[in-house]
């Protein structure tokens, strides 16, 4: 019996530095994540469409047209005002096969209306991350 509280006495430190590190190593996933959400942001608040269109990986790309997009983002302060705060209302983080799905939820407030914005990221095992999908909803309705 004491060999095996012996056992354990010595696994345990071993076991809490592992732990704390697979921790830390999902939070700095997180932060790039996050970073990428803040640099789309930027982009739609400068109406900077150049900064804006590499942050979209190239699945999501195929199944847009650039301009069409480019358009669609613009139209949301023309149609809505100027952004002025961007609000997080949530964030997901769900590990798939060869890398980790994140999805974040933000309450877009512009000049003359709400808009609601969801969007969903891909960070693959070797760290490149990419917007996969960016969905905005007005009164329930997509825009």
């Amino acid at each position: 019996m004491k060999r095996y509280i012996g056992l354990l006495g010595l696994c345990a430190p071993l076991c809490i530095v592992l732990l704390l590190g697979g921790c830390l190593s999902q939070e700095g996933r997180q932060d790039s994540a996050a970073m990428l959400a803040q640099q789309m942001h930027a982009a739609m608040q400068t109406q900077d469409w150049d900064a804006a269109m590499p942050l979209y990986g190239d699945a999501f790309l195929a199944g847009h047209d650039r301009q069409a997009w480019r358009d669609k983002l613009a139209s949301l302060q023309e149609r809505f005002g100027k952004l002025q705060k961007i609000k997080p209302e949530f964030d997901q983080r769900s590990p798939r096969l060869g890398g980790v799905v994140y999805a974040y939820g933000f309450k877009l407030v512009f000049e003359r209306g709400v808009v609601r914005e969801t969007l969903s990221m891909f960070k693959d095992d070797q760290d490149n991350i990419a917007v996969t999908d960016q969905i905005f909803k007005f009164k329930d309705d997509l825009l």
